[in-house]
């Protein structure tokens, strides 16, 4: 029991993945999670649906029957194949799930591999690389999702830090408020400048939050200066537009803002739907919250680089108010079935860190945030029937929207609650507190890195195969 204990607070001390993970290896080991793993047995998935799967595909393999395994790809491209999706999977041992389910992906990864180089007998280049963007099309895409924040939207960098360095980073992010900033920073960046910025964190530019002189604050009725913001932004994203940022860096970034005026919904701004918009006031409108920063109109760049405005009667204001976390809109974007949100906003985290954790204290947690949840969305609704007329009724109207929306995706990193780090919350961090929240963001997204790994690797494999199916085309017909 002492041994475990120390392994624990070790683990809590790791300061790469490297260590991290060695050391839950030996904490597998003296719990006895290692044997869990290898036992391929479990009443979680269909184990020996997933073990004939095996023997077919690595038989076709040796066989080099690639009309086989095509057959038996298709098949197996279906992301819930035998419930390996199953988040309890995941809840035993800190280094993964089965190890059968490890040999699977495996084996579905090398025989896509194989036939991306093999000659496919009545198969031309072309015909092969259609059935792929099929086959990637009807598998679905995975993105990564920021939520807003305040300070606390800082640990997103550490997040992404973690994602990268093990190149597990999804090419899709979105992002609302402060999440929108990080996303943005990511996405207008090549995998080159990624690489630097990672390692010269004290580079980037600290100072978003000023606040605004008193008379201004009063005259305004906001507290926050938005030209500090907007300095911030700028110098950690650069002056670019959506369109720009993607032709740079491949990533597709997406960012949440919402509309001031009554019955509009929120928008997602992309290179899809706002090439030509320029990122660092979408990114500001993203922040800006309700009495705290001011509604911004968007600005963007006409084919003359002359900057002009972007639908100039709309304002637009903070994205998490009503889509912090905008499952719907990137899925009908994007084709993304397959979401990770990191999560930071300091009213979500009470509600969320009980999650992923078994036992009576987590489920009575669950429980009571639920009914919660439940009981404020249903007052905040007789509230809204009740102040139609009312000058109220803005503000009740973002309330209910903040409390009825979305917060989690299928695998769900968050900020550790910690009471006394919610006095930070409105404040500029010096370079050691940005330090903290990045190492913080990496030890949240460590424990998940196994199920990111295996819930993306099939995704990530058709898309390379794609990419370079693309490459052998036009060079055969260059």
């Amino acid at each position: 029991m002492a041994a475990l204990k120390k392994l624990q607070r070790d683990i809590s001390l790791a300061r790469s993945y490297e260590q991290w993970l060695a050391i839950a290896s030996e904490i597998d080991l003296h719990n006895g999670s290692c044997e869990w793993r290898a036992d391929n047995e479990s009443d979680l998935f269909h184990s020996s649906l997933l073990q004939n799967h095996i023997v077919q595909l690595q038989s076709a393999l040796e066989a080099e029957d690639t009309s086989a395994l095509m057959s038996l790809i298709t098949e197996s491209l279906y992301r819930h194949l035998s419930e390996i999706s199953n988040p309890q999977l995941y809840q035993i041992a800190l280094c993964g799930t089965k190890e059968v389910i490890s040999r699977y992906l495996e084996t579905v990864c090398t025989a896509i591999d194989y036939l991306s180089d093999a000659d496919v007998p009545g198969v031309p280049i072309r015909e092969k690389l259609k059935k792929f963007e099929q086959a990637y099309h009807n598998y679905g895409r995975s993105a990564l999702v920021l939520s807003g924040g305040a300070a606390f939207g800082i640990y997103h960098l550490g997040v992404v830090k973690a994602l990268w360095q093990q190149r597990l980073l999804p090419n899709i992010l979105s992002g609302s408020s402060m999440g929108s900033i990080v996303a943005a920073g990511i996405c207008a960046r090549s995998d080159e400048e990624l690489d630097e910025f990672f390692k010269h964190p004290e580079r980037i530019h600290r100072q978003a939050l000023r606040k605004a002189p008193l008379k201004t604050a009063i005259k305004t009725g906001f507290i926050m200066d938005a030209g500090g913001l907007y300095e911030h932004i700028l110098h950690n994203v650069g002056d670019v537009t959506f369109a720009e940022a993607y032709a740079r860096s491949g990533r597709v970034l997406n960012i949440t803002v919402s509309p001031t005026r009554a019955n509009q919904k929120p928008r997602v701004l992309s290179h899809l739907t706002a090439p030509d918009v320029i990122i660092p006031h979408a990114a500001l409108a993203s922040c800006a919250i309700p009495g705290v920063f001011p509604p911004v109109s968007l600005r963007a760049r006409n084919e003359k680089g002359d900057d002009i405005p972007y639908m100039e009667t709309e304002k637009w204001i903070d994205g998490s108010v009503h889509s912090d976390v905008p499952l719907l809109r990137i899925s009908r974007l994007h084709n993304v079935n397959h979401t990770i949100v990191s999560q930071a906003n300091p009213h979500v985290l009470p509600f969320i860190t009980h999650r992923n954790k078994r036992g009576l204290l987590p489920f009575t947690k669950r429980f009571i945030s639920s009914v919660i949840h439940a009981q404020s969305t249903e007052v905040l609704e007789v509230a809204r029937d009740l102040m139609q007329n009312s000058s109220w009724r803005p503000l009740i109207d973002k309330a209910y929207g903040m409390a009825r929306q979305t917060y989690l995706g299928d695998i769900n990193i968050h900020l550790p609650f910690h009471l006394p780090l919610y006095t930070k919350v409105a404040a500029n961090p010096d370079l050691d507190g940005l330090l903290h929240y990045i190492h913080l963001g990496e030890q949240a997204t460590w424990p998940r890195m196994a199920e990111i790994r295996d819930q993306t690797r099939v995704g990530l494999t058709l898309r390379n195969t794609v990419e370079k199916l693309r490459r052998k085309a036009a060079a055969q017909e260059g």
